[in-house]
């Protein structure tokens, strides 16, 4: 790449004068590192357009400029919708040479011999939330005030986003399709339509402060049940069948258009079918998305290990439990050991290894591991609770009698 020509440059200080008066609509202060790398990312493209390695209209697919609604006719994508902005500018700026090519300019801008993939991560973020930041960065209203996510998105992007391995400098392209025909394709073995459900169903999860940056805090808290960047989490998550569900569920039912606080991504099964909290017609609904839950999902193994070590963590602290808490603990552990031994056991069966070796080991092995599973059944066979034993048997007031009725 030849150096930069004067002409070159003078254009670049005019579009960084320009773009610090854009930032002050970004933060009330431009000069957060939001807003330093948002003028950053915006000089970069005018650089990369007078490389040749952009042309301006696809400069504006990614800074904005073109609106939402064009965007099937421009990429062609199948919706307008955001998120097809953001896996377009992310495979234009990370997609093989593109990556180093978009790098060594942010190396020229900012006079650094080096700019680490995280950086990169955090400058693609302030880029591809700019159809949406106002929203997400809107607060819930009354007592019980939610945060808004859009920050808490910045830190995740800040963390890797979704830059996993498969990512940046690597070649590959999106694929315009729905996230249902992207599932089917992605299932079969289609590693261009893995990359783009990743990408798309990474960035609705991180948007709305699902997936966020890893912090210590968040494992001996116990709102995450093992330690993971966004990058590793969603290299979890597009390993596996149900991975690859999540992300395509998160994909279809994101609303660019509200807050995260208005509603919920729901949690689903490993068949994708949403899972659904409630006895009765009345009062069944979708079970909400947890981020504990999201990395259950990505990797059930390590979240079991986390979970007994965040046990060990409590006890260590030498505080009494009641019984009441070690019944609740020992659920939560039976709840999740049995999830665990479920999806080892359905491993086992779907093997294609022929035996020798059985999937399920030698004889010995396998009558252990049943004889095990038959105990905790009959346990659980024994102790059944009463069905009835939290119902409140009620009257219809008198002067609704008979209105129900046949």
């Amino acid at each position: 790449m030849s150096t930069q020509t004067a002409e070159t440059v003078g254009f670049s200080f005019i579009t960084m004068v320009e773009s610090l008066v854009a930032g002050e609509h970004l933060e009330k202060n431009p000069w957060t590192p939001d807003a330093m790398w948002h003028n950053i990312a915006n000089q970069v493209l005018d650089v990369l357009v007078a490389r040749g390695e952009l042309n301006r209209d696809e400069a504006d697919v990614i800074a904005a400029v073109t609106p939402l609604s064009d965007l099937p006719d421009v990429i062609g994508c199948p919706s307008p919708s955001p998120i097809w902005r953001c896996v377009y500018a992310a495979y234009r700026l990370t997609s093989g040479r593109a990556f180093g090519e978009t790098k060594y300019e942010i190396r020229n801008i900012m006079a650094r011999r080096a700019v680490t993939t995280k950086q990169f991560s955090f400058m693609l973020g302030v880029v591809i939330d700019r159809d949406v930041r106002r929203v997400k960065n809107r607060k819930a209203p009354g007592a019980t005030r939610k945060p808004a996510t859009l920050q808490t998105a910045r830190n995740a992007f800040g963390d890797g986003g979704f830059l996993t391995d498969s990512v940046p400098g690597k070649r590959w392209a999106p694929v315009y399709q729905s996230p249902d025909v992207l599932l089917e394709l992605a299932l079969a073995g289609d590693s261009n339509a893995r990359i783009t459900l990743m990408i798309g169903g990474g960035y609705a999860l991180i948007m709305d402060g699902y997936l966020t940056r890893d912090r210590e805090s968040k494992f001996f808290e116990g709102s995450a049940p093992f330690r993971g960047s966004p990058p590793a989490i969603l290299s979890d998550l597009v390993s596996h069948e149900h991975g690859l569900r999540m992300l395509a569920t998160a994909w279809e039912r994101w609303n660019p258009d509200v807050p995260a606080h208005e509603y919920d991504i729901p949690d689903i099964e490993k068949d994708g079918s949403v899972i659904v909290a409630g006895e009765t017609r009345e009062t069944r609904r979708a079970l909400r998305l947890t981020e504990y839950r999201l990395y259950e999902i990505a990797s059930p193994a390590k979240a079991m290990a986390g979970f007994l070590k965040q046990q060990e963590a409590r006890k260590a602290k030498n505080q009494a439990d009641t019984p009441e808490d070690r019944d609740r603990e020992n659920r939560e552990r039976l709840v999740m050991a049995l999830e665990v031994a479920l999806d080892a056991a359905a491993g086992l069966r779907d093997s294609t290894v022929s035996p020798p070796p059985h999937p399920f080991g030698g004889h010995d092995d396998w009558e252990t591991v049943k004889g095990n599973a038959n105990a905790v059944y009959e346990i659980l066979v024994a102790n059944e609770p009463d069905e009835f034993a939290d119902f409140i048997d009620s009257e219809l007031p008198d002067d609704a009698e008979g209105e129900y009725e046949d």
